[in-house]
C-alpha cells in the first residue's frame, strides 16, 4: 500500500518538474530565442524524433538505417538507448522497436515543447 502512494507521490512530483522545466524553457527562449540543446542531448533527440515521424515504432532495419545512414553514426552506440531504468527505446513482442514514455518526456523536459512540435524539424520533406 505504502509502495504504491510512494510511487503516485513520485509521478506527481514528476510531473511537477516536467511543467516546472517547460516554464523555465520558456522564459530562457524569450530571453536569447530559441534554446540550444547541450550537444550530448542533440543525437538522442534527433533519434527520437525521426522514429516518432515514423508512427513511434519501427523495425530493428530502420533504426539502423536511421542512426548509421541518415545520421551518420556508429551502430555501437545504440545499446544505450535500451539501458537502465528509464530505457528510451523498447523492444516489441513482434521485435520492433518503441519508443518509451521517457523519451518523450526528456524531449518535453529539454525543450519545453513536446515531442510533436520538435519532431516537425526533422519530417522528412516529399
Amino acid at each position: 500500500m505504502k509502495e504504491k502512494m510512494y510511487k503516485n507521490k513520485i509521478e506527481e512530483v514528476r510531473n511537477l518538474l516536467l511543467q516546472a522545466t517547460k516554464i523555465l524553457n520558456s522564459l530562457i527562449e524569450e530571453e536569447v530565442g530559441e534554446s540550444e540543446l547541450e550537444d550530448w542531448m542533440k543525437d538522442r533527440v534527433e533519434l527520437w524524433c525521426r522514429i516518432y515521424n515514423e508512427g513511434s515504432v519501427v523495425t530493428r532495419e530502420r533504426l539502423h538505417e536511421i542512426w548509421v545512414k541518415v545520421m551518420g553514426k556508429d551502430a555501437r552506440g545504440l545499446g544505450g538507448f535500451f539501458a537502465g531504468k528509464n530505457a528510451s527505446l523498447a523492444w516489441t513482442p513482434d521485435n520492433k522497436v518503441a519508443l518509451t514514455k521517457s523519451a518523450s518526456d526528456s524531449i518535453e523536459a529539454w525543450t519545453g515543447k513536446t515531442i510533436a512540435e520538435y519532431a516537425k524539424r526533422f519530417k522528412e520533406k516529399k
